[in-house]
């Protein structure tokens, strides 16, 4: 059994970052080069979670709860509203919002 922060760090956050790249893209047209500087990412990681190549391994139902947190911060982000800071701050509550509605195991 990996303990919990493990399956975050390795499953959950690929796939949050995978939904919103995808969220900042395709909703609010920013190129994958303004994606990567919004998100502290570079551009092949980008293009990695765009191809499914990262972030992709985790069951869509765990993440179907998420969906509309992540496209509230797609928006907040697309506006300019957040700082790296609270970027990273929504991430946390995303995590924790995923953990309310399931157990978090590997």
């Amino acid at each position: 059994m990996r303990p919990p922060c493990e399956v975050v760090a390795k499953e959950i956050l690929p796939a949050i970052r995978a939904m919103l790249v995808r969220e900042l893209i395709e909703r609010h047209h920013l190129s994958q080069v303004e994606v990567a500087r919004e998100l502290g990412i570079t551009q092949p990681a980008v293009s990695q979670y765009l191809r499914m190549l990262r972030g992709a391994g985790r069951n869509r139902a765990l993440l179907k709860n998420i969906d509309k947190h992540v496209r509230g911060l797609a928006d907040d982000i697309a506006r300019g509203k957040l700082k790296r800071k609270q970027v990273i701050e929504r991430y946390c509550l995303i995590c924790r919002t995923m953990g309310q509605g399931s157990t978090v195991s590997g």
